[in-house]
């Protein structure tokens, strides 16, 4: 075998690892990715065949969380706030890029290193997207929670922090804590909260909701009260605010009300 034959030989094999290995990668990812959302699809339909109707959520008439439902829900946040350590992991990498593009050339010492955590942050968004629904479904599926009570207990509870700037400026998503999918399953809630409100003893209330389903009709992502929560929501919230405080985790707030994952994978491309 002739040298140039050899050299083209190695060249093919050269060329041929330089396809293989992006392959692989998107491949490993795929399936990191694929397994746990096919497991957080499953556990959610499980969630509604063993809850049944109870899955279909009707807050209290005067809207207020009841203890024991709170008590639940704390205990879910303390699950589900721990996904915030796995993205801080996941945000390194950008964070890296961030602080290279606010630097003078002059002071930049190892572009490899940003570039190689950025590679790999790259990797491992939508894994890290698809974990968390996973470990979102299954710990509501342990505790026989529904999407839509969770979902409406979230909204409430961390009503102010998800109309901050803060948390908009935190959130992994495009800046809005609400998709139109997850706004509608919330103006659900209210609008079968209407119907067990009477108009005759409760005509405040009744008032309120009307006025609060219209707005959020008219504005397919809006937070429900978005210019304030009523008086009983709010007191039976208060007691729990330090607790709630501590179990907050901005980065995943744009997930957290969801029902699948296609908001999600769409961050993951942004």
């Amino acid at each position: 075998m002739g040298k140039g034959s050899r050299t083209a030989k190695g060249c093919g094999i050269a060329a041929a690892i330089a396809v293989a290995i992006p392959l692989l990668i998107l491949g490993t990812v795929g399936v990191k990715t694929w397994l746990p959302l096919q497991r957080a699809g499953e556990s959610l339909a499980e969630i509604d065949r063993t809850l049944g109707p109870e899955a279909i959520f009707v807050p209290a008439p005067a809207g207020a969380i009841p203890p024991d439902r709170m008590a639940l829900f704390l205990e879910l946040r303390g699950v589900l706030v721990t996904a915030c350590e796995d993205y801080a992991t996941v945000r390194k990498g950008f964070e890296s890029v961030e602080t290279l593009e606010s630097q003078d050339p002059e002071e930049i010492d190892d572009v490899g290193g940003v570039f190689v955590d950025l590679g790999g942050a790259s990797l491992s968004i939508t894994p890290f997207l698809a974990r968390f629904f996973e470990l979102r479904n299954d710990a509501l599926l342990a505790a026989s929670m529904g999407l839509q009570e969770y979902a409406y207990i979230y909204a409430v509870t961390y009503h102010d922090r998800l109309l901050s700037e803060q948390t908009r400026n935190e959130i992994f998503s495009n800046g809005e804590a609400l998709s139109p999918e997850a706004s509608e399953m919330l103006w659900g809630c209210l609008a079968r909260q209407l119907a067990g409100v009477p108009q005759d003893t409760m005509a405040r209330d009744h008032e309120m909701l009307t006025g609060e389903i219209e707005k959020m009709e008219s504005d397919p992502s809006r937070l429900l009260w978005q210019q304030g929560l009523p008086d009983a929501v709010r007191a039976s919230v208060a007691p729990y605010r330090d607790r709630l405080d501590g179990l907050f985790c901005g980065a995943t707030a744009g997930l957290e009300m969801e029902r699948g994952a296609r908001r999600a994978l769409w961050i993951a491309i942004e």
